[in-house]
């Protein structure tokens, strides 16, 4: 397999945006809002090397973060996510999943051991979290973007393998719908803008690689979205940072 520096770099890029929009799925405060405008500032030429047309959703979402209220964040957060659920998070809750939901989070753990990539003990979220797979997905392409840079051809068929796998039965299944369901029903302009470029770039990476997801994965039946449910985590529940590693 013939490595190029470009190739490197596109990884890179990925890891760059995939981290990015991890971040952006964290439980807003102030810190976490400084750091995400700080990582902002640094993603164009990530975007720019990317061969997606996703520069209007990117900038949309980018222009809120130094201006938005944390204050009215934090409410739409909780009702999306953790109280009212009007756009569970986890990949579990679409589909059919809910009716696998072991069998599916075991094969998520899975690909998770096989990379090192380990979660927190307090970490407070589930493997199947939006945060937390797109962070193993920025965790992969640092891996892959390693092994394309030391010619580790075997460790890039492997690295590889698993990035188009876990694009296929995990991440690339459900977080389109999710972020289509986002931008419909958040109050907040950040998170319906952050929907838009989550769908954008994951629809982008689909074709890319050439991956056509499961059509039935659609949006969740209404009912599951009227009136509140019950939850087992607290309002405020947040992750410690947005890396959920030892």
């Amino acid at each position: 397999m013939l490595t190029t520096k470009s190739e490197t770099e596109l990884a890179l890029a990925r890891a760059d945006v995939y981290r990015f929009l991890s971040m952006a799925f964290v439980y807003p405060d102030k810190d976490r809002l400084a750091t995400l405008h700080e990582l902002a500032s640094d993603m164009d030429s990530s975007i720019s090397l990317l061969p997606y047309d996703m520069k209007e959703e990117y900038q949309a979402f980018t222009s809120l973060i130094e201006t938005v209220d944390v204050t009215a964040l934090q409410p739409d957060f909780t009702e999306m996510f953790l109280t009212r659920m009007f756009c569970p998070s986890s990949e579990t809750t679409y589909g059919k999943n809910s009716f696998n939901q072991p069998n599916i989070l075991g094969d998520i753990s899975g690909f998770y051991k096989a990379f090192g990539f380990v979660m927190k003990d307090d970490a407070g979220v589930s493997f199947d979290q939006i945060t937390v797979e797109l962070e193993f997905m920025s965790f992969l392409e640092l891996k892959i973007a390693y092994a394309l840079d030391q010619a580790m051809e075997e460790n890039i068929d492997i690295c590889l393998s698993a990035e188009r796998r876990f694009l296929e039965q995990h991440i690339g299944k459900w977080t389109g719908v999710f972020g289509e369901n986002l931008a419909a029903r958040a109050n907040e302009a950040y998170y319906r803008n952050l929907g838009l470029l989550l769908s954008k770039f994951m629809g982008s990476e689909l074709k890319f690689f050439g991956i056509e997801v499961d059509s039935r994965i659609k949006e969740l039946p209404k009912s599951d979205y009227e009136g509140p449910v019950d939850c087992p985590q607290q309002t405020g529940t947040e992750m410690d940072e947005p890396l959920p590693l030892h």
